[in-house]
């Protein structure tokens, strides 16, 4: 059986001793940096994998935080469907376009060689959904990280 990770805390350091907080900050810049070059550079389904990423730790962080979850490794989905039961706080409109998104998301990493019968499926029509799913993604990583640090904001002052 898989033992659960445990999501370090911002406050505390990691084994070489430097910050957690620190050490994410810098994953975010470089995730971020990243995901901007892969859109630039037609990497879309990577661009959305590392979207997914970022925005999935900070709903983990959050429902972490609030208790909702007790282990880390949720699925965006997961993560949604838990905020969506026990959450009041969070941004409804967000939670909503997050969900659309993932809609999005799957139809793109998962749907690339598929298609209906009767469809005439074309690559560069893909490729342009998964454009368009990378650049919301970009844009919903910031909303989701505006929405995080408001959200821990409200926490400290209760």
């Amino acid at each position: 059986m898989a033992k659960d990770k445990l999501r370090p805390v911002a406050g505390g350091k990691s084994k070489t001793g430097k910050s957690n907080g620190k050490i994410r900050q810098a994953l975010y810049a470089c995730l971020s940096n990243r995901v901007k070059e892969s859109i630039q550079n037609g990497y879309y389904l990577e661009a959305i994998a590392l979207e997914e990423s970022f925005m999935s730790d900070r709903l983990e962080s959050y429902c972490t935080h609030k208790k909702y979850v007790n282990r880390s490794g949720l699925t965006l989905g997961n993560l949604l469907s838990c905020l969506k039961k026990n959450d009041t706080d969070f941004a409804e409109d967000l939670r909503i376009q997050l969900e659309m998104w993932c809609i999005g998301r799957n139809n793109c990493l998962h749907e690339m060689a598929k298609f209906e019968d009767g469809e005439d499926a074309e690559w560069q029509t893909k490729l342009k959904k998964a454009c368009d799913v990378a650049r919301d993604g970009q844009s919903l990583m910031r909303k989701v990280d505006k929405e995080h640090a408001r959200l821990r904001r409200l926490a400290a002052k209760s």
